[in-house]
């Protein structure tokens, strides 16, 4: 298992998930999570991946669509990447406007190590 990849499946899961590639239903679901985070005023708003957990009540469909369409391809990606999803307790996306109204992504995981994964997403 290599550990110093978890960095670099955290960062490409995060930007392919943010990204203008990440389409459904006639629309980016990266401009409805943006209105999301513009709504939560400054407070995160976190895409749960592992563990597991209920996506948001409330969320537009097409992020709802989206995240569990990404959750399925999680464990690919990660196996893809040399990691194990075993090594994996925590991984998730964060989507926030900054004080200086900035929008900011990062994604966070840690490991079996109990090690914290964090880097930031450019949009």
């Amino acid at each position: 298992m290599k550990y110093k990849v978890l960095k670099s499946v955290a960062h490409n899961f995060s930007h392919s998930f943010v990204s203008y590639m990440n389409f459904f239903d006639d629309g980016h679901v990266i401009d409805d999570l943006l209105q999301l985070a513009r709504k939560a005023n400054g407070e995160r708003i976190s895409v749960q991946w592992i563990p597991d957990s209920p996506i948001q009540k409330g969320w537009p469909p097409r992020v709802m669509k989206s995240i569990v369409h990404y959750r399925g391809w999680l464990p690919r990606h990660i196996e893809n990447s040399g990691a194990s999803i075993e090594a994996i307790r925590e991984f998730r996306t964060d989507i926030f406007l900054k004080p200086n109204k900035q929008f900011a992504v990062e994604a966070y995981l840690v490991d079996d190590r109990g090690k914290e994964h964090i880097c930031n997403v450019s949009l």
